[in-house]
Parts: C-alpha cells; structure tokens; sequence
C-alpha cells in the first residue's frame, strides 16, 4: 500500500475535506480526571492518536449532561470544560487530523430502555435534547471540526426508536420524533455546514429489538439532517451481544460490512463503517466502493503511526493489533485506564521518556519469547548493545503455541512481525540454540541481565503417561501430537477453550474437564473474549464435565472424582492436559546475582500469564537501563 491507495483519497465532508478514509472510532480510554476534565495522561494519548495519520480522530463517550459535567474518568462537553476541551481540539488538529467528538447522555448509558423511554417526561426528554444541543454548542466553540451523536449501541436515541418499549402516548411515541428533533436542536446549535456523524446500530439482533429493515427507514428519515453515517451493530448492556461489538480474534474481519453496504446504497450521503478493519481490508471495502470511511481504534492503539506507514509503503514495519480486546476489556469491563497488549505505552504516554539512553550499555536478554523480543527490542531503541539469547531454534517461546490455531492467524502475524523487527535491528545480536549459563554471561559481560526464560508446564504423571493416550496441549497446537476423535481437555482455562474449538473444527468429539464449577470457567480471561468463546464452544458441541477432580488416566479413560466422592471414568482416546504454567524458577536462581542490574520479566515474572504482561513487562525492563 501507498499514497495512491483509495483509502488516501480526500472526502468532502460538509464545510471540511478529510485528508483520506480512515477515521480513529470513538472510545473511552479512562484517562480524564474524575471531574470529566482533560488530564496531561489524556492528552498526550488522544495527541498519539492524531500522530496516526489518520483524517478523523473521535474522543469517546463525552458527557452532554450540562447539570452533573463529569463522573466516572469521562469527558464533560460543559462549558466550564471548554478550555480543556480546545486543549484537545488544537493537539489533534496540529497533526492535520480534524478533531470530532463523541456525544452521549451518560446518565442513561447502560439504564434499560424500559426506565429511560417510559418513566421520563416530555418535559424531561426535552432537557435531554436541549443537553445535547449545548454540548454541540460547547464543541463548537472549544474549535472542533465536527462531532458525532451516539444513537446506537442501546444509548438514548435507539431507545426511543425501538418498538419493543416505546410505548410513549406524547409525541414521542412517534418513534422517530426523538431523533429527528434531537438531530434539528443540534443542527441549529452548530450551524450549517458544520458535520454531524451519526453513530447508529444496524441492527439490535436480538429477538423484537430493532431490525436492519427499520434501521434503514430511520436513517432514511434523519439522512437531511446529518452528514455522514457511522454503523455498528448491537447493544451494549447485552453482554452475548459484546463480542458482535469488539469482535475478538475468534470471529472473521469487517462484520458490519454487509450491513454498512444496505446503508450505502440506500441512503446520499458518506456511509463510515466499524468493526474489525485492519488497513488491507479498509482498503479493499473502500476501493470496491462499499462504504466511504472506514473506522477503527484498535488498530491505532497497537501502533500509533499505523496509517503513515502504510502510506509511505511501510506496511511491513506496521504492529498488527491481535484483536485480543486488553483495550476494550479494561475499559469497558474493568473501568480501568486502557491498555494495549502489544503496545505497552498506550494509556502511560506521559511515564516514559523515549530519548536515547545518557550511556550506552550491554544488555543481555535471556529467552526469545514476547517478553524477550520486546525487551531486546526497547533496549536497542534506546541505544543499548543487546544480545538475546534463545537455547531453542525458533524465537516466539510459548507464544508460538497460542499462534498455533487457524483462528489465530492475527496473533500469528504480530509474532512474525516482533521476530523480524529483532531480528534485522543493527543494535541486537541474536544467538539461536544458545542456552544461557553463568559461563555465557561471563563472556558477554553485561551491564544488565533480562531474564524472559519463560514458565514450565504443570504435568502431573499418570498411568498412562508416556504413551500416546496423554499428550500436553501445547504439542497438541504445534501439531507435535496427534489425538484421537474422542478427547477430554483437563482445564478450563482460555487455553484449553481454544483448543477445544480448534479440535471440534476438526472433527474431533471434546469433553473439558476442571475443578470449578462450569459457571466460573475461564475467571480472570478477558470478559468480551470469554463470553465469545463460550458461544462457540456451545455450537461446536463441546461439553463440559466440571467440579471434579482428575486423578488417573489409564487405557480406559481419564478417570474423575467428582465432587460427591465418587469416581467416574470418561472414555476417551487422547487426554489433552491444559493445567497452565509455572514460572522458571531455576532460571531465576541462576541469573539473580550474575549482574548489577537484573530483571525477570514475562512469565518468570510473578505476575506473568498474558501477551499484555509479557510486552508491559519486557518494556519497563528495558526502560529501566
């Protein structure tokens, strides 16, 4: 890709031309002060995002209540927050990106519709017009170049349009009068030609909610009021509906595309599309001619430049986002500031200082996993002599084994990438089937040790070990072992979930086994990936035989105590152990002491476990020397 592509072709938009197709999706990343003000940390990230090159960055969830401005880490578009808010606007517009702005009421975001459309008054559904109106009147003013209402993802306007609770006996039992007047207070607010972008859900999906055939008489009948279209698709206090919102790696790319393309060709004005667009694939929907723009976040947040460099023809130096939702997982479930597992400086912009080092050092990194990759890498932007060691023949660690599944293919492409930005930088010297010892460290000599050595796996021995009725998950990913067509995964971890789709996709008949009860599988994964992967294993017919205990395999089965005392036998032809990790703790003791500075990072850290730790681990690491 390059400068010709069509997704850096310019898009007249109202009064304003957008410098190309790709718009940075609104999302709240908890990073303003509780008050709803802008916060040096929110700053500089929201700075970073416009540094992508992108046309188009939206500030998430901003607050239009006029009479409670703030709560909760979100922006306020109040008046009393208007300086702050111009702060924003001229960081995102230095980098020639036009600054928009997501408007909600958050006081009803996540209130059932039921509450919000019926128990309210008309006078009361009229402030909350006249809230949005002064918000728009606010952004204006503060200097942004166009804002966004939020009518989708069960906010306030999909509410009154839906049938299944507007059941109002005022005007606003027409179901489009809420748009429509919301839509002409905020138009009178900011003027002709200034663009208002309308954030709507394509479909609810679930049963009675609103249909793709309504949705698009609605937009049909707001078309003259707005300027461009934004579609998603479900509703967010709905979590089954998550994972259609923030599609995890599990599911396929662009499925909102259908969907925008109805909208497309229905309606007259610029059609904006979201929902797992990687560059490539925005680049195909917008050269066919599909949608206009095409919006993402995610993928900005794993590499702040992204959009640059694929303009520059650089697309192999781009940090591919492995869709694992740490982002969106913090955010929306944990209320947590964002995070980005392979982007270890998302939401800590403002901790870090990137210049060179004051003295070059040789660092030695032990281990070519994640951790190990990103740590030599770091080291070595900063100027530090670096030579990783890796006492196999392949970089990636265990990581390779959660790269390993066809759905995976994301993951696998971010491993391809972090070995190869290793492997050609002029600063590392990578030393393959090299195990790390005291004698080595002799030679080499470093000034700092990293220790990413990895953990070990928990594999308990039973009758049948050594022979082929039990096999360790990670060979099983690898394709190192080969199971059978009935097999029993011991735990239930994302891990071994993941395996038994995988298996399932391939035939195979799969029982998960584990200690917990069936409800509190996969505690403390991501919550939107969690749920996704439950879907499927339901429609792959996995089942799951919880609250027991696994005592012995034999060529009969793995046999179980249940949790009543009594035994049961499960046949099967392969047992699959997924029982996690350890951390190396002989490779702990031998390094501690063999440098003045040593650091244990990735799962020899004691919080390790996750890609997000692994990379945030290696990089403070790094940082540190």
């Amino acid at each position: 890709m390059d400068k010709t592509a069509a997704i850096f072709r310019p898009l007249k938009l109202g009064n304003l031309e957008l410098k190309n197709r790709i718009e940075v999706a609104p999302a709240a990343p908890f990073l303003t002060g509780h008050d709803g003000s802008v916060t040096p940390e929110f700053y500089q990230y929201t700075v970073n995002l416009a540094k992508s090159g992108a046309a188009v960055v939206t500030i998430g969830v901003t607050n239009v209540d006029q009479s409670a401005p703030g709560g909760g880490r979100i922006l306020s578009a109040t008046r009393g927050f208007l300086s702050d808010l111009n702060d924003i606007a001229e960081g995102i517009q230095r980098y020639g990106a036009k600054a928009s702005i997501e408007l909600v009421y958050s006081k009803y975001m996540l209130t059932p519709a039921e509450i919000v459309v019926n128990k309210t008054t008309t006078e009361e559904v009229e402030d909350i017009i006249r809230n949005f109106a002064a918000a728009a009147g606010v952004v204006k003013a503060a200097g942004f170049d166009m804002l966004m209402i939020h009518g989708g993802h069960g906010n306030v306007p999909s509410m009154f349009y839906n049938k299944k609770y507007n059941r109002r006996t005022d005007r606003f039992g027409e179901r489009t009068r809420f748009g429509v007047e919301l839509l002409e207070a905020v138009r009178a607010a900011v003027g002709p030609g200034f663009p208002i972008e309308y954030r709507i859900s394509a479909e609810e999906i679930l049963p009675g909610m609103t249909t793709l055939e309504e949705t698009l008489e609605y937009a049909k009948v707001i078309q003259p009021y707005i300027d461009m279209l934004h579609v998603s698709r479900g509703l967010l206090e709905v979590d089954d509906l998550l994972p259609q919102i923030n599609a995890p790696v599990y599911l396929p790319r662009a499925m909102n595309l259908p969907f925008a393309k109805k909208f497309k060709e229905a309606l007259d004005i610029p059609v904006s599309v979201i929902g797992s667009f990687d560059l490539e694939t925005a680049e195909r929907v917008v050269a066919a001619g599909e949608v206009d723009v095409v919006a993402m976040i995610r993928n900005v947040l794993a590499d702040t430049e992204c959009v640059n460099k694929a303009r520059k023809g650089q697309d192999d130096q781009i940090r591919p986002c492995v869709r694992c939702n740490t982002c969106i997982g913090r955010t929306h479930s944990q209320f947590k500031s964002v995070r980005c597992a392979v982007n270890p400086l998302i939401g800590r912009e403002t901790r870090f200082d990137l210049r060179k080092a004051e003295k070059s050092k040789k660092v030695l990194v032990v281990g070519g996993g994640p951790a190990g990759l990103e740590a030599a890498r770091t080291a070595a932007n900063r100027g530090h002599s670096v030579v990783l060691c890796e006492k196999t023949g392949e970089l990636g660690g265990n990581f390779r084994m959660a790269c390993a599944a066809d759905f995976k293919a994301e993951m696998k492409k971010y491993l391809q990438w972090s070995i190869r930005t290793v492997e050609e930088h002029p600063n590392i010297e990578v030393r393959m089937n090299t195990a790390a010892d005291e004698a080595l460290v002799k030679s080499v000599a470093p000034d700092a040790i990293i220790v990413a050595a990895g953990a070990v796996p928990i594999l308990p021995t039973f009758t049948a070990s050594g022979t082929d009725k039990v096999a360790w998950s990670g060979d099983v990913e690898l394709g190192k072992a080969k199971v059978g067509d009935k097999v029993v995964i011991a735990g239930a971890g994302l891990t071994g979930m993941e395996l038994a789709v995988a298996l399932s996709r391939h035939g195979k008949q799969v029982t998960i086994i584990d200690m917990v009860p069936e409800d509190k599988v996969g505690a403390g994964a991501n919550a939107i990936n969690l749920i996704c992967i439950k879907q499927l294993l339901k429609e792959a017919g996995v089942t799951f035989h919880c609250e027991v205990r696994l005592e012995d395999v034999t060529d009969e089965g793995a046999t179980v105590a249940e949790k009543d005392g009594s035994k049961t036998v499960l046949p099967c032809d392969t047992l699959v152990l997924s029982l996690g990790f350890r951390p190396n703790a002989a490779a702990m003791e031998t390094f501690r002491d063999l440098a003045e500075d040593v650091y244990f990072v990735g799962d020899c850290n004691r919080r390790g476990g996750t890609l997000a730790i692994a990379t945030q681990t290696g990089f403070d690491a790094a940082m540190q020397i």
